[in-house]
């Protein structure tokens, strides 16, 4: 199918929304490590990297005037979480301490370098519900987490997955048993939360309408993969939703759900399997030429423990989402196959443990063209942009679906 030119230019919305760059952004991992009178403040891009800063060796690069049998210091910010790690003495202890998480722990070893491997594997996982309180206090304190806390986190990209899978017109067909229906969508975007951190977010989904012969129950199936950037850091995730839409009236349907996702990142020392419930009403009815909706959702969501290659941890949250969110359309063209814009506002809550963003609100507008024949034959083209806002978090999106 050729797309119209009047379209073309929103075509490319989603990639002219990613910045091709960081540049200016806070970086995710910041060390200020001092000694014998001496400060220098380094960057990384990944926490492990981070931890390796305060090793004897790192610190005798680092600060020249450095020596093993003095006193160090290094004050870090771990992707928005506080923390301060010290050689208080002339030996090789070494104690780390994160306020928000409550946390004060020594570490020895017969070197500075062996205190520091200890650091290192107490983070991998080995320092149990210490590390789960510190991700806890992540999620709780900073917006920039990938499994949880934010917007563009895993656990809120999955309830805003089952919500558009529940309401989307790619699920109902009007009582009418239409045919079965592949879809495709891809949206880019930035999210900018406090401190000075940007989020690059791209995600592209396929999803799935198994309709049964003469009836308006269908199975939904959906599979978004999600890569964000938070200044050098990268990170993915991802999800596998099933649904079931069933139809309670012509204008009515209720929609339960459950899926499963996992979110990994070596850079930000983070990963987690996410699963969930929920359960989805759709409610459209027509007035004057215009097209209403009515979406509610609820859903209980949990992230639970993980190993990845050297990575042993557990968030250990568990939350329940609300979204609710109205939407009104009408066509521009009258034709077989119409030009129609859509507007829409959705706000999300999420009650349960606590997180950096519990309140979260969008508006997008969007147009899409019905198919007519063609070569490739798609049922429907939606293109759109979207903003969002809430506890301090923003973010903005341009969105492409294909329905064929």
């Amino acid at each position: 199918m050729a797309v119209s030119t009047a379209l073309l230019p929103l075509v490319l919305l989603p990639l002219v929304l990613v910045p091709a760059s960081g540049a200016g952004a806070a970086d995710a991992f910041v060390a200020t490590l001092s000694a014998n009178g001496e400060s220098r403040t380094y960057s990384y891009k990944s926490i492990e990297d981070a931890i390796d800063s305060v090793s004897g060796t790192s610190l005798r690069n680092l600060l020249p005037s450095y020596s093993d049998n003095a006193p160090a210091t290094a004050v870090f910010n771990l992707r928005g979480l506080g923390a301060t790690i010290e050689y208080p003495g002339a030996g090789a202890d070494l104690v780390l301490k994160v306020p928000a998480a409550g946390i004060e722990r020594t570490f020895t070893g017969a070197t500075r370098d062996e205190a520091e491997d200890a650091l290192s594997d107490y983070f991998k996982g080995q320092g149990a519900s210490d590390v789960t309180s510190i991700l806890q206090a992540a999620v709780r304190e900073t917006a920039i987490d990938p499994v949880a806390g934010n917007p563009d986190s895993l656990m809120s990209l999955m309830g805003a997955a089952d919500f558009a899978q529940g309401t989307d017109a790619l699920g109902h067909s009007g009582g009418e048993g239409g045919t079965d229906l592949f879809g495709f969508t891809v949206e880019g975007g930035r999210g900018t939360a406090p401190g000075g951190y940007d989020q690059d977010r791209v995600t592209g989904a396929l999803s799935y309408r198994l309709n049964f012969d003469g009836s308006d129950t269908a199975v939904l199936f959906d599979l978004p993969v999600n890569w964000i950037r938070t200044g050098d850091s990268d990170s993915l995730s991802g999800s596998l939703g099933i649904g079931v839409r069933v139809p309670l009236t012509d204008s009515w349907s209720l929609t339960p759900a459950v899926r499963a996702g996992v979110a990994g990142s070596i850079d930000m020392g983070a990963a987690a399997v996410v699963y969930s419930g929920s359960l989805t009403s759709d409610f459209r009815w027509d007035w004057g030429g215009w097209r209403f909706g009515l979406g509610n959702m609820a859903g209980v969501y949990r992230a639970t423990g993980v190993s990845v290659g050297d990575y042993d941890i557990d968030y250990d949250l568990t939350n329940v989402i609300l979204r609710n969110g109205i939407s009104v359309s009408r066509d521009l063209t009258d034709s077989v196959a119409p030009l129609s814009v859509t507007a829409s506002f959705v706000d999300s809550r999420y009650l349960g443990d606590d997180l950096f963003v519990e309140a979260f609100d969008e508006v997008t507008v969007s147009l899409a063209k019905a198919a007519t024949a063609g070569r490739f034959r798609f049922d429907r083209v939606e293109l759109g942009v979207s903003y969002g806002f809430g506890d301090d978090y923003e973010r903005i999106m341009g969105r492409l679906k294909l329905r064929f």
